[in-house]
């Protein structure tokens, strides 16, 4: 049976789908630990937004007013910050798969042409052993009368 002429670039689309895949997942965990992260802020922002609220009721300082203010800001530019981190992570795991599914596209691509040469070779290999039969089958003919 011949040799698949492109085995070495398959084995090369392989090696690079496989390093597309571990970029790809280092950049999902990058992102999905953004969001948690983002999630954490945003809950510690709802949890002293209702600490204001009770306070306030209360009864509270000018001073500790501007204080939770102050802090409320600083916690709102901090959970802006945290979305566009999630947004640059998301942008980068979406650049991830994309350069995956090129790879994985160039991999199914190189295995059709390999099955595609088996079978082409399997029905070489067919014919030739038919040939081999008929002419085997020849002689016995001949010697035989």
């Amino acid at each position: 049976m011949a040799e698949f002429r492109f085995d070495f670039l398959l084995k090369l689309a392989l090696d690079e789908r496989e390093e597309a895949a571990k970029v790809l997942q280092v950049a999902q965990s990058a992102w999905l630990a953004a969001r948690a992260k983002q999630e954490q802020v945003d809950a510690f922002r709802c949890e002293y937004r209702n600490r204001l609220t009770t306070s306030g009721q209360s009864g509270m300082t000018v001073t500790q007013w501007r204080d939770f203010q102050l802090f409320l800001s600083r916690l709102d530019m901090a959970a802006k910050q945290q979305v566009e981190e999630v947004a640059l992570h998301e942008a980068r795991y979406q650049q991830a798969l994309e350069v995956w599914q090129a790879c994985e596209k160039k991999v199914k691509g190189f295995d059709a042409l390999k099955d595609r040469h088996q079978l082409t070779e399997q029905r070489k290999e067919g014919v030739r052993e038919q040939k081999q039969l008929d002419e085997f089958n020849s002689r016995q003919s001949r010697s035989s009368r």
